[in-house]
């Protein structure tokens, strides 16, 4: 089987884009209607394949690598394109983890009933096509495939030039993994495309549903200007933890250090760390455990004060998503404080606060406009895997149609389902003039 019979790296050209993209619509209407066990043995498959086939995508990543370390590419996007052998495992896992969460497609939800007898509910139904697109990250190859496909729709992938040599033997593996499910390939389709090409993608909403970008501003920005069709952005992440008045200071310490260092590459990764005017004393011993982690620190006028080697932090500090091994510290007066920067300065994305009171927990979680607000733990469990869905296909910035992590469920909607035993409304009209004249 050649590249061009799997479907793999594929050249769109204008003429044959909608071809592609009808066959994507004709295919999401076939797995729309796929049972459970059909679309498990997908998925189960699709593990099978990337176990045996494991050093073949291990090359092509290296491949990709290499290739991009010739043209320049930054340090951040090659840690982004790593696909080894740990980061293959952990694939297959989200595979089979996707494989025991429930089917949502079908689920009827609120099933209630009328003071007219009827029954009426929610049923949740797919979305239909949706092109992802986004830079680096092969594993969004695995994550977006597989939960598009459980959630009974059809996905284009468009994945960036660097990572071409693994998405393209990834998309192969789709195809084989559907194909011999009996389904059609097309419903998991991994597709290289122009800039211009994207353009026209873009423009068709008489065929594509719904767009997801994952990955820089520019990216996002460029695909939200351009689209017809609504898209949902996983835009930066500007983090924060907030250390409140009388917190335990070991526990925020551990929670802020796990929040910036376990993995400072990821948009859930603290960016600003803010401490209360109270627990100014103990800001020596905040800052010494960041730079015992290798974490270059910025900070406010009130830290430099405290701690003099403490680096300047300016107004764009508050604004930066580092992505790095670096933080900025500003001491604010209260937890009124800490809200009021945080809306002002962040994106919405996912802040942490550190306190033992209920009140100004319950404040942070109300005041606070992110899609993930957390009390006493690291801004790391903004996570599909943390928080039972599988994994997620990003996190949503936006607050329509969906916000924060997306798993299965944000990849439906819902349709209104009413159940009648012979309800006529013109009986029910006459019943209610009947009434009325007496």
């Amino acid at each position: 089987m050649t590249k061009e019979e799997a479907g793999g790296d594929k050249r769109l050209h204008p003429q044959s884009v909608e071809e592609i993209v009808r066959r994507a619509q004709q295919a999401s209407k076939v797995i729309a209607c796929a049972d459970t066990q059909t679309k498990n043995t997908v998925l189960i498959r699709m593990g099978t394949l990337l176990e045996e086939h494991c050093n073949d995508i291990i090359e092509a990543n290296k491949q990709d690598l290499e290739a991009a370390r010739k043209q320049g590419i930054g340090q951040k996007v090659l840690d982004r394109l790593i696909f080894n052998r740990k980061k293959v495992q952990s694939r297959i896992d989200a595979l089979m983890r996707i494989v025991s969460l429930p089917d949502p497609i079908g689920q009827i939800l609120q099933l209630q009933k009328a003071a007219n007898g009827l029954m009426f509910g929610r049923m949740r139904v797919p979305l239909g096509v949706i092109l992802m697109i986004y830079e680096a990250r092969p594993h969004v190859t695995v994550n977006a495939g597989a939960l598009c496909l459980k959630s009974g729709n059809a996905v284009l992938l468009r994945g960036g030039s660097e990572a071409k040599r693994c998405n393209t033997l990834l998309g192969n593996l789709w195809r084989e993994s559907l194909s011999e499910a009996n389904l059609p390939p097309e419903i998991v389709q991994v597709v290289a495309c122009s800039h211009e090409e994207v353009d026209i993608l873009l423009q068709m909403d008489n065929y594509i549903d719904l767009v997801i970008p994952r990955g820089g501003k520019g990216l996002i920005k460029a695909v939200s200007h351009r689209s017809r069709i609504p898209v949902i952005k996983h835009f930066a992440g500007v983090c924060h933890v907030y250390l409140d008045e009388g917190s335990d200071i070991g526990r925020g310490i551990q929670i802020a250090l796990d929040s910036k260092c376990l993995m400072p590459e990821v948009c859930n990764a603290m960016e600003t760390l803010l401490v209360c005017q109270t627990l100014l004393p103990e800001l020596p011993r905040i800052v010494d455990a960041f730079w015992e982690c290798g974490v270059i620190v910025r900070g406010c006028e009130k830290t430099q004060a405290v701690v003099s080697d403490v680096d300047p932090a300016t107004d764009e500090d508050w604004r930066t998503e580092y992505l790095d091994n670096i933080c900025s510290v500003r001491v604010v007066e209260n937890v009124d404080e800490a809200i009021e920067h945080i809306n002002r300065y962040g994106s919405h994305h996912t802040d942490t606060i550190v306190t033992d009171s209920e009140s100004r927990a319950r404040k942070f979680i109300q005041e606070v406009d992110s899609a993930v607000v957390i009390t006493n733990a690291s801004t790391m469990f903004c996570d599909g895997k943390s928080l039972g869905m599988g994994t997620e296909i990003g996190i949503s910035t936006d607050k329509l149609h969906a916000r924060g992590p997306m798993g299965l469920e944000e990849l439906t909607s819902y349709k209104f389902v009413i159940l009648g035993e012979g309800h006529i409304m013109g009986k029910q009209q006459a019943l209610e003039r009947n009434s009325n004249r007496v």
